[in-house]
């Protein structure tokens, strides 16, 4: 392989996906890494191949399109609640082949160790691979982590949230032998019961391709993500949830006495732990305001607050009216000039991270954030034809 590139983007989740893509169809030569053994991130390893956050139906522009047309058109998407739900390998499988065909490199097993910058420039990242250390060399880098590593690592200011900002955490499984999945009527039923653990008031199942199988959402932890000893912690007190809820749910629940467990995820499911700090923040005025931020490069999801630290309902929670958009300054660093992010680690207010977290807003952000690293983090005026050009949503459409 070689070690320099125009783009590297670290991390291969569903935003780092969209980062490569959208940087290779601008015409730069790029490198995906990510620690774990194949592209996923969260989608697969924690559980979750749901593509959620739609800003119209089934319609997200860009790159999310793109992955929804390759599932249908393999049979392999169903749509459930305004959401594409697929299976996790069938998910990995898509992004892999997608990153292939577009020409981008990859590099996995590949943990992140250091980043070298001075003058608001990282020169270089040196990652740890195979027992070796590898340094690598890119004009530009996207931090598509979910923890904002690359930006940390960089010395570039990041934000660790109080943890009843955080949301709760949660370790998906899959159960299997249901009878029927009438879920209105779970969740009614649901809501009339005491549930093992009251952190949790709200019924979260979903079926993905499969009639008799669910992927449950139940198990719930606060703490601090970003704090290896609170993660390893908090992922303990989630193993030893699931036993106690699959008998809970057993004896509650007619149409699951005879379910077993499937699966259970490789990895805890963190819905946020640290953002970078940008150049402008999205936050609860822009979520409110029935027109877009200046600049913006991609939509949001449709709701906040949910998944709170003692209940599913933050006190802020709610609806999002409209179709509020992701501003390019929320993408953008403030300290390190070739260096952008995409996902959940974008500068947002913590209140309103729900609407930027989803896969379809995910891939959104990723997408522009490849594009501003292939074109060397342009003014807005060239980044916006590049949007256009690779049919990106990121203005309200009429």
């Amino acid at each position: 392989m070689q070690h320099s590139y125009d783009v590297i983007v670290a991390g291969a989740g569903i935003s780092g996906f969209a980062a490569a893509i959208g940087a290779r169809q601008a015409g730069a030569s790029v490198l995906l890494l990510d620690k774990r053994p194949s592209a996923g991130g969260t989608a697969v390893y924690a559980l979750t191949p749901v593509l959620s956050g739609w800003p119209y139906p089934q319609r997200g522009g860009g790159v999310a399109d793109m992955l929804k047309n390759y599932l249908e058109q393999r049979n392999q998407l169903i749509w459930r609640n305004d959401n594409g739900n697929t299976e996790e390998d069938a998910l990995q499988a898509a992004m892999m082949d997608m990153l292939q065909s577009a020409g981008v490199e990859m590099l996995f097993d590949a943990e992140l160790i250091k980043a070298a910058a001075a003058d608001r420039r990282i020169a270089s990242i040196t990652v740890k691979h195979g027992g070796e250390e590898l340094e690598l060399r890119a004009k530009n880098f996207v931090d598509a982590t979910g923890d904002a590593v690359l930006t940390q690592l960089s010395g570039a200011e990041t934000v660790i949230p109080p943890p009843e900002l955080s949301m709760t955490k949660t370790l998906m499984f899959k159960i299997r032998n249901i009878k029927s999945f009438d879920k209105p009527s779970i969740k009614a039923r649901f809501k009339k019961k005491t549930f093992p653990f009251a952190i949790q008031t709200e019924f979260m199942g979903t079926r993905l391709l499969r009639d008799d199988e669910i992927i449950v959402n139940l198990s719930a932890v606060t703490g601090n993500a970003a704090d290896p000893d609170d993660h390893a912690r908090m992922y303990k007190e989630l193993t030893a949830q699931i036993p106690v809820i699959v008998e809970w749910l057993k004896k509650e629940f007619p149409e699951f006495a005879q379910i077993e467990v499937s699966k259970i995820a490789s990895i805890m499911g963190v819905r946020y732990s640290r953002s970078i700090v940008g150049r402008r923040q999205l936050d609860m005025l822009d979520i409110q305001s029935p027109q877009p931020p200046p600049e913006p490069v991609g939509l949001c999801g449709h709701y906040i607050g949910g998944h709170y630290v003692d209940s599913y309902d933050a006190p802020w929670g709610h609806d999002i009216p409209g179709k509020p958009a992701i501003p390019y300054g929320a993408l953008r660093s403030k300290n390190i000039d070739n260096l952008a992010a995409c996902g959940r680690i974008i500068d947002v207010d913590p209140r309103v991270v729900s609407a930027v977290r989803l896969c379809v807003s995910c891939m959104a952000s990723g997408q522009a954030a490849g594009i501003a690293a292939a074109l060397d983090m342009p003014e807005y005026a060239v980044l916006k034809q590049e949007l256009i050009k690779q049919n990106c949503l990121f203005e309200p459409q009429k």
